[in-house]
């Protein structure tokens, strides 16, 4: 069975839109789904299928979309039916709309998801949907229905998804219809379905956690309104295939319940515009945004000054950040922080130390602004305060690899490879390079000998054997 399991992800997985499916009722332990896959194997496989994940695709480790999408997703989960809430999240750097859940607690957005959204509850009205994918644990009785099918017929499946996963779209689809054509139909039309209980299920989710049930409907619009523009499916709607009987039942579904107000947030606005420079704009960025400015007001107008300022920030154009920024109306955390770190290359570290600490007394769960004064400590060559605010990260957020990286760096100039190496082995680990993460571990293995260190010696060999059991 975990072979199978393991196929299943492998090939259904491999792409950046995973097949989902969807269920009445969340199963109980006792049914004959929770017998075939347990949610300990879920959340096992779930990690191994991220690992890999990152092993083959680009993705975006800007602790700003980090955070942002954290405080996103867990703005849903407590008002979803999910059995556990430990989930890993994962920004893929690709410009086109998608998002997906995968079974154990993986939940995944493309970044180019913002460039389609009008606001944040368009946004998180696609997360509510794969929520409920999770929360019914639809994976898990797809394996089920599957083992009921005939074997040629599931055979031919994977076989086809494995030609979508490598980019071969159109011969993928032409398997999937032209082979074992009932039973595929069959699959194709009970997907349907539970597609259509994770937009019910979702929207509960989005009402419950305070947001617009109007948002799934405007959602879906500018989802076929840009399939239309393109001439091609969007990679959410190749594994979530959008009816016109599903937007009518999410429209019919929103109108039961009153319209709140949306607003774009000066968070979510700043990420859209990172997106829109990232995928669109490009080296253009810069002037379009100053050429938009004569018109904009608001927030919108605070967001574009932001993101000139975190241009000239990246140019090492100080000064002009600095203006950029002393025009902004807002006092949002992002906008001190970034003001921080123009003065620090400005003025030197010391100009930024005090204000950054001042910061964390106030804020003190924010990872941006954790690795803004990490950064500013090490330049002042204040290693061990560096090292301590990484490694408080790493024990926060332990999976993100990120953090083991910008540790291991600090780790470094304070002098304790052993935490350096060990580091990087985390960072290369769930960067899926197991080979690379074992050749690290060795070596902080080797250092804590050296340095005649045997309790993190003993420690580190056990974590070695966890992640490479062989």
């Amino acid at each position: 069975m975990k072979y199978l399991l393991s196929i299943l992800l492998c090939t259904c997985l491999a792409t950046t839109a995973p097949f989902t499916f969807a269920a009445n009722e969340l199963p109980a332990l006792g049914d004959t789904t929770s017998g075939l896959i347990s949610l300990q194997q879920e959340h096992e496989l779930g990690r191994d299928w991220l690992r890999n994940m990152r092993s083959q695709v680009s993705t975006i480790d800007d602790p700003i979309i980090l955070e942002w999408f954290h405080d996103l997703v867990y703005q849903l989960v407590p008002n979803s039916q999910l059995q556990s809430t430990d989930l890993e999240l994962i920004v893929i750097d690709s410009p086109e709309l998608n998002a997906f859940a995968v079974p154990g607690g993986v939940v995944g957005i493309n970044f180019g998801l913002l460039l389609y959204s009008d606001d944040e509850d368009q946004l998180s009205s696609v997360l509510a949907h794969e929520l409920a994918h999770l929360s019914q644990r639809h994976f898990a009785r797809q394996v089920e229905a599957a083992q009921r099918r005939d074997p040629v017929a599931l055979a031919t499946l994977l076989a086809s998804i494995i030609l979508i996963a490598t980019s071969n779209t159109d011969a993928g689809i032409a398997g999937i219809m032209g082979s074992q054509a009932a039973a595929i139909q069959n699959q194709l039309a009970y997907s349907r379905d539970f597609e259509r209980e994770a937009d019910r299920l979702g929207m509960k989710t989005l009402v419950a956690s305070g947001l617009d049930a109007n948002a799934m409907t405007g959602m879906f619009t500018n989802m076929m309104d840009a399939s239309k523009y393109r001439g091609s499916s969007l990679e959410f709607l190749m594994t979530h295939p959008l009816t016109a009987t599903r937007v009518a039942d999410a429209a019919g579904r929103a109108a039961q319940y009153p319209r709140k107000p949306r607003t774009e947030s000066f968070r979510f606005t700043v990420l859209k515009l990172i997106a829109e420079a990232r995928y669109r704009l490009q080296d253009q960025a810069e002037t379009e945004f100053t050429y938009r400015l004569n018109k904009a007001t608001g927030v919108y107008r605070d967001a574009l000054l932001f993101s000139l300022a975190r241009l000239a920030l990246q140019e090492e154009q100080w000064d002009k950040g600095l203006e950029r920024l002393s025009d902004i109306k807002q006092t949002e955390l992002l906008i001190r922080i970034l003001n921080a770190q123009l003065l620090a290359g400005r003025d030197g570290p010391i100009a930024a130390l005090n204000i950054l600490r001042e910061l964390r007394r106030i804020h003190t769960d924010s990872p941006v602004l954790d690795v803004a004064l990490a950064e500013v400590n090490l330049e002042a060559g204040k290693k061990k305060d560096a090292t301590l605010l990484l490694k408080r990260l790493t024990e926060d957020y332990p999976t993100t690899p990120l953090y083991w990286q910008r540790l291991s760096k600090a780790a470094q100039a304070n002098g304790d490879l052993t935490l350096a190496y060990r580091a990087l082995g985390e960072y290369h680990h769930y960067s899926g390079r197991t080979q690379e993460a074992v050749q690290q571990f060795q070596s902080a293995i080797r250092e804590a000998n050296k340095i005649k260190d045997f309790q993190r010696e003993a420690a580190i060999q056990e974590r070695l054997r966890v992640i490479d059991p062989a």
